[in-house]
């Protein structure tokens, strides 16, 4: 491999699986140089990384979807290969036909460090974490979330679902996209609610404590110490099927990330975005549309062990090819060189 040479506009926690790919990959042996952009910089304070390698110019575009179609089609026209976390190809067509060839599906994401990141956590904050009772970011290397698939024959499943309600009110939003977000609340209290009667002590899930938690449902209200990301996580390694909803604009949540990461045998409402290799229903997520369906799925899994196993096992396979900050990065490259 040739050197790598990466401009980072922005400090947002996004970036952070890509310069932690890279600084894997440095590690293996790849010539890598990272630079901070200065601040009249065209994507200054924007969730991208520019890079050029042998002699193209590429952009890592980490939006949760295309609500910046402008500073999309700036990347595009200036770049030879864009690689797109939220990426569609119907999308691709529509807005961007004539440039839509140089997109690629860049993959799942979630939040890591690690040692040597250029945007790294300042002092002062990892210093106070601990105090307010929270892990500094420097303990969220890719071998805390990895995990292996098990078999746990005659042990019942444990079931993980931890969300969130949206407000339902906002004047910034149409009448449409208001209801669709109380229907979507609807469903998320109706799951945890069948769940927990369900499934007992072997359901661990809840809502984040908002005043619109505590307006519609406060007894599934989780206390803030489960939530707290290191003990998140432990909870995550203890599960076998973790339940993943739809992030900002229609994204993949970082949660599912971290699920593939684990390990997990998985229920997803639909994704409405596409991620590299061979990711698909029914061998790596089974999909819900509704309260029901999401029930019924988790049923599936939780009554059929063989079932459960074959799909954590596709999800850590599907991790170590694909998902893997190294990985995921390092296939960016085989792409730019024509190995793909």
């Amino acid at each position: 491999m040739d050197a790598v040479q990466l401009t980072i506009p922005s400090t947002i926690e996004h970036l952070s699986q890509i310069l932690t790919g890279f600084l894997m990959l440095k590690e293996q042996g790849l010539e890598v140089a990272f630079s901070m952009a200065e601040q009249n910089h065209p994507f200054a304070g924007m969730p991208v990384i520019l890079g050029q390698y042998r002699g193209k110019q590429v952009i890592y575009d980490l939006w949760d979807g295309y609500q910046e179609p402008e500073q999309i089609r700036r990347g595009l026209e200036s770049c030879d290969f864009y690689f797109k976390r939220s990426f569609s190809q119907e999308k691709n067509q529509q807005l961007f036909p004539q440039w839509a060839e140089k997109m690629h599906p860049l993959g799942f994401n979630y939040h890591l460090s690690y040692p040597g990141d250029p945007v790294q956590e300042p002092g002062w904050k990892a210093l106070v974490k601990p105090l307010l009772g929270r892990t500094p970011d420097k303990y969220f290397v890719p071998g805390v979330f990895e995990g292996k698939a098990e078999r746990k024959p005659g042990q019942p499943a444990k079931i993980l679902f931890l969300t969130r309600l949206w407000d339902d009110h906002d004047p910034k939003l149409s009448a449409e996209d208001n209801a669709e977000r109380t229907r979507i609340n609807t469903e998320r209290i109706q799951i945890i609610r069948t769940l927990r009667s369900r499934y007992g002590e072997d359901f661990f899930g809840g809502l984040n404590d908002t005043p619109l938690s505590r307006s519609l449902a406060p007894e599934l209200i989780v206390p803030a110490k489960y939530t707290e990301r290191k003990k998140y996580l432990k909870l995550l390694h203890s599960s076998d099927i973790c339940i993943g909803t739809m992030g900002l604009y229609e994204s993949i949540g970082w949660k599912t990330g971290e699920y593939v990461a684990a390990a997990k045998a998985i229920v997803h409402d639909p994704l409405c975005y596409s991620v590299p290799g061979n990711f698909a229903q029914e061998k790596n997520y089974l999909v819900f549309t509704d309260a029901e369906s999401c029930i019924e799925q988790v049923a599936r899994l939780a009554e059929d062990g063989q079932e459960r196993y074959a799909m954590q096992q596709a999800n850590e396979a599907y991790y170590r090819q694909y998902l893997r900050p190294d990985r995921l990065v390092g296939n960016t490259l085989a792409v730019m060189d024509g190995q793909v």
